[in-house]
């Protein structure tokens, strides 16, 4: 099967390790710089394969989503050896635009193209995941520009508060709700209740419409002479 037809599977395996390889390295005590040098240009990586691939005939946007991710992979190099408190926000922000751009991309080839196949079902888990990803960067930057915006957060570098902060997003998504991690102020508060709101009408309905699509026309299918 061509690698374009499974492209998603690809994706959703990468992310499902690379956010098991954030917990697994905290619990060994790997440096933050030293996870971040391999976890976060592996998953841009991830995603310039399996999202952004699907522009093959627009290659302006290909060059725009390398350049972005040949940028945010240099920086990250360059903290690495500087540690840089301002090298750190300016690679969390290219983060952000590319995972919101690599979001933007699946969500369109999933909704507007061709049939409902496995691939884009898993497409579906894939942008979930991605939303969580994209919401997490967003706390971050709100309790950078307004702090103490939330109640509970121990750690005080920017990595580390990302990984807490991914963590707040999914349990937010899938309104889990432990209450460990508590948003305090207006604009925190507006952002989790409106993620979990996204998160409970993205698996209520579209989701569930392109399983009941991938479903019908299966049967339609079935039933063709």
């Amino acid at each position: 099967m061509p690698i374009k037809e499974i492209n998603f599977g690809y994706l959703l395996g990468g992310l499902l390790i690379l956010i098991l390889s954030v917990a697994i390295a905290q619990e060994l005590g790997i440096r933050e710089e030293n996870r971040r040098l391999v976890l976060e240009p592996t998953l841009i990586l991830l995603l310039l394969m399996g999202v952004w691939g699907l522009e093959k005939e627009k290659k302006w946007l290909m060059r725009v989503g390398g350049s972005i991710a040949a940028t945010g992979v240099t920086i990250a190099v360059l903290n690495f050896f500087l540690n840089m408190a301002g090298l750190q926000l300016i690679n969390m922000g290219i983060l952000m635009v590319f995972f919101v751009g690599s979001t933007w991309i699946a969500s369109r080839n999933l909704l507007l193209s061709g049939e409902i196949d496995i691939n884009k079902i898993i497409g579906a888990i894939c942008i979930y995941l991605l939303l969580g990803l994209n919401w997490g960067m967003f706390y971050l930057f709100t309790n950078m520009a307004i702090p103490d915006s939330f109640h509970g957060l121990t750690p005080t570098t920017i990595g580390a508060q990302f990984s807490e902060f991914m963590y707040f997003s999914f349990v937010t998504i899938t309104t889990l709700g432990y209450g460990d991690l508590i948003p305090l102020k207006p604009l925190a508060r507006t952002a989790a209740y409106l993620e979990a709101i996204v998160g409970q009408f993205y698996v209520a309905v579209l989701a569930a419409w392109l399983v009941g699509m991938y479903l019908s026309e299966k049967s339609q299918n079935r039933h063709r002479p």
